[in-house]
């Protein structure tokens, strides 16, 4: 799922849709889809992320407000462009220099960006929540219509597992997907 889409305005908890655009295109060259198998945009890790920052403390919002702003100022100084508007070679070229630098955040280089450290912690912050996103429960805003289980065949929340799924060499993907709503619904349903 694009940050932006005409046809479906989204409503931003914490970001704006500018640190929407960044943020969605970071995840998206973190966890990119391709030969049929879905990525970050996929599965909504943009969602995810809006919903984790909107309710995390001051510090890791700040992070990301000012990780974009220094990516988005960096790729417009070196190409005349924000990071989501750069082809995706480009993109990949970026994030690997800020993924290599280990400078820490008060570090200024003459040959980097003031913010070198500041933009690796960003990219870790969003490495990090990007996994998070494509594998969790999907009531946290990720993983849509579990896409990220299936890629690896995780049969998600059960309330247990038989002796043969527990056999070595079963097919985990063979268990029907459930949810956290799943299991809520079948416990409704037992009570009712």
């Amino acid at each position: 799922m694009p940050a932006t889409n005409e046809a479906t305005k989204v409503s931003w908890l914490f970001l704006t849709e500018t640190e929407a655009e960044t943020v969605d295109a970071v995840s998206a060259r973190i966890f990119p889809s391709g030969d049929g198998k879905p990525g970050a945009r996929e599965t909504r890790v943009i969602t995810y992320i809006d919903k984790t920052t909107a309710d995390e403390d001051e510090a890791l919002r700040r992070c990301y407000r000012d990780g974009v702003e220094a990516l988005n100022a960096l790729t417009s100084e070196q190409y005349g462009q924000r990071f989501a508007e750069l082809p995706e070679e480009r993109q990949d070229e970026v994030l690997e220099r800020i993924e290599a630098s280990t400078a820490p955040e008060s570090t200024r280089t003459p040959e980097g960006p003031e913010d070198e450290g500041l933009l690796a912690t960003f990219f870790a912050l969003v490495w990090e929540h990007t996994i998070q996103g494509m594998f969790c429960d999907p009531q946290y805003g990720g993983n849509h219509e579990a896409l990220g289980w299936q890629l690896v065949g995780f049969p998600g929340a059960q309330w247990g597992y038989n002796a043969e799924q527990m056999r070595a060499g079963f097919d985990s993907k063979t268990i029907p997907i459930k949810t956290l709503e799943d299991l809520r619904r079948e416990l409704k349903r037992a009570d009712d």
